[in-house]
């Protein structure tokens, strides 16, 4: 695999899509979106079914499972994208739940806190870094989704390691611009459609939340896999470190 992406003789470098979190709800919206833009996507999770499910829609879909919070998962799915492709455009970091367990002493505290950095930081952390050597020079995509609880509400261990890839994402730009390749987030708010919530929401709480948004409705995964498009396309190659909040308006006054 080639650090520099350059194209042969062939013609054009076919153009890859590494997004993690892939099998369901916003992951599966964006895979799909990018695989529909020409990519060939590969898509990473813990549960190879739920991939394989995914990837047999389209042939432009390559499942590859790993638990990115493994650092030997995490190495030994760099060296699988590395054999296959010669580089890789748009790396989406997707995955990252919250740790549901108690919460009743100061052990259940601390595990819940470090459970909720390692389901929230170390996947876009540690895949972000076995992949940068391989990353399209210039030209290359890194775009996190974190989550508007980062600003306040929801659970605080989420909201808080989700504004740490924030503060991460600006770090990460400045040290990737230079190569020209762009670093941001994109930060969406209510979507009922995933599995964040661990099953069906309720509907008299799903009505409170949307009466708090400006546009009058609560989001799904293709309004935030369209906000990655745009970060994705050669057309956003200005914007860097920076925070998009998808969200209907939920911050206005």
């Amino acid at each position: 695999m080639s650090e520099s992406g350059s194209n042969d003789a062939a013609g054009p470098a076919q153009r890859v899509a590494v997004v993690s979190g892939a099998g369901t709800g916003i992951g599966r919206a964006i895979s799909r979106s990018l695989a529909a833009d020409g990519y060939q996507v590969v898509l990473v999770g813990r549960r190879l079914d739920v991939l394989e499910t995914l990837a047999s829609e389209s042939d432009a879909m390559t499942p590859m499972a790993a638990d990115l919070s493994e650092p030997d998962d995490v190495e030994g799915l760099v060296k699988r994208v590395s054999q296959q492709f010669e580089a890789v455009d748009v790396l989406v970091a997707n995955a990252g739940s919250s740790d549901r367990g108690p919460q009743d002493t100061v052990a259940d505290v601390a595990a819940h806190w470090l459970g909720t950095v390692r389901r929230v930081i170390l996947p876009t952390v540690l895949l972000e870094h076995g992949l940068r050597p391989y990353l399209r020079r210039p030209g290359g995509r890194v775009i996190a989704i974190t989550s508007q609880t980062a600003n306040g509400g929801g659970p605080a261990a989420y909201g808080s390691t989700k504004a740490a890839l924030n503060r991460w994402v600006i770090t990460a730009a400045s040290d990737l611009g230079p190569e020209g390749i762009t670093v941001n987030a994109v930060s969406p708010g209510f979507v009922p459609d995933t599995e964040l919530y661990g099953g069906p929401v309720d509907p008299t709480w799903a009505a409170q939340i949307t009466r708090r948004l400006a546009v009058g409705r609560p989001g799904t995964p293709e309004d935030i896999a369209d906000a990655v498009r745009w970060l994705a396309a050669p057309s956003a190659s200005w914007v860097t470190g920076t925070v998009i909040q998808i969200d209907g308006g939920r911050l206005l006054p």
